[in-house]
Protein backbone atom coordinates (compact mmCIF):
# COMPACT_ATOMS: atom_id res chain seq x y z
CA UNK A 1 0.00 0.00 0.00
CA UNK A 2 1.29 3.35 -1.04
CA UNK A 3 1.34 6.53 1.43
CA UNK A 4 -1.65 7.46 -0.40
CA UNK A 5 -3.15 4.45 0.35
CA UNK A 6 -3.47 2.74 -3.22
CA UNK A 7 -2.97 -0.59 -3.76
CA UNK A 8 -0.63 -1.95 -5.95
CA UNK A 9 -1.48 -5.57 -6.90
CA UNK A 10 1.17 -8.20 -8.61
CA UNK A 11 -0.17 -9.59 -11.56
CA UNK A 12 -1.29 -13.01 -9.24
CA UNK A 13 -3.11 -10.53 -6.95
CA UNK A 14 -5.01 -9.04 -9.51
CA UNK A 15 -5.98 -12.40 -11.03
CA UNK A 16 -7.72 -13.24 -7.37
CA UNK A 17 -9.42 -10.06 -6.91
CA UNK A 18 -10.83 -10.43 -10.49
CA UNK A 19 -11.68 -14.14 -9.74
CA UNK A 20 -13.84 -12.67 -6.43
CA UNK A 21 -15.18 -9.86 -8.14
CA UNK A 22 -16.85 -11.26 -10.99
CA UNK A 23 -18.12 -14.01 -8.17
CA UNK A 24 -19.85 -11.41 -5.91
CA UNK A 25 -21.32 -9.35 -9.08
CA UNK A 26 -22.24 -12.90 -10.27
CA UNK A 27 -23.70 -14.21 -7.13
CA UNK A 28 -25.27 -11.19 -6.32
CA UNK A 29 -27.71 -10.95 -9.29
CA UNK A 30 -28.27 -14.73 -9.10
CA UNK A 31 -29.56 -14.22 -5.83
CA UNK A 32 -31.78 -10.97 -6.36
CA UNK A 33 -33.21 -12.74 -9.75
CA UNK A 34 -33.81 -15.24 -7.10
CA UNK A 35 -36.25 -12.96 -5.41
CA UNK A 36 -33.86 -11.66 -2.22
CA UNK A 37 -33.62 -7.78 -1.71
CA UNK A 38 -30.47 -6.38 -3.63
CA UNK A 39 -29.33 -5.24 -0.40
CA UNK A 40 -29.38 -8.90 1.56
CA UNK A 41 -28.38 -10.22 -2.28
CA UNK A 42 -24.87 -8.37 -1.64
CA UNK A 43 -24.12 -9.44 2.14
CA UNK A 44 -25.06 -12.83 0.69
CA UNK A 45 -22.79 -12.89 -1.69
CA UNK A 46 -19.94 -11.31 0.42
CA UNK A 47 -19.78 -14.56 2.50
CA UNK A 48 -20.44 -16.86 -0.49
CA UNK A 49 -17.81 -15.45 -3.19
CA UNK A 50 -14.62 -16.79 -0.92
CA UNK A 51 -15.93 -20.07 -0.05
CA UNK A 52 -17.72 -21.60 -3.14
CA UNK A 53 -16.59 -24.27 -4.78
CA UNK A 54 -15.19 -23.48 -8.82
CA UNK A 55 -17.48 -26.21 -9.89
CA UNK A 56 -20.18 -24.72 -7.91
CA UNK A 57 -19.19 -21.45 -8.76
CA UNK A 58 -19.26 -22.43 -12.86
CA UNK A 59 -22.49 -24.61 -12.48
CA UNK A 60 -24.80 -21.30 -11.19
CA UNK A 61 -22.57 -19.20 -14.12
CA UNK A 62 -23.77 -21.57 -16.69
CA UNK A 63 -27.38 -21.26 -15.18
CA UNK A 64 -27.26 -17.42 -15.23
CA UNK A 65 -25.50 -17.28 -18.79
CA UNK A 66 -28.63 -19.68 -19.98
CA UNK A 67 -31.63 -17.39 -19.15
Amino acid sequence: MADNGHLTLTDCGREVAEKIYERHNLLTEFLVGLGVDREIAAEDACKMEHDISDASFAAIKRQVENK
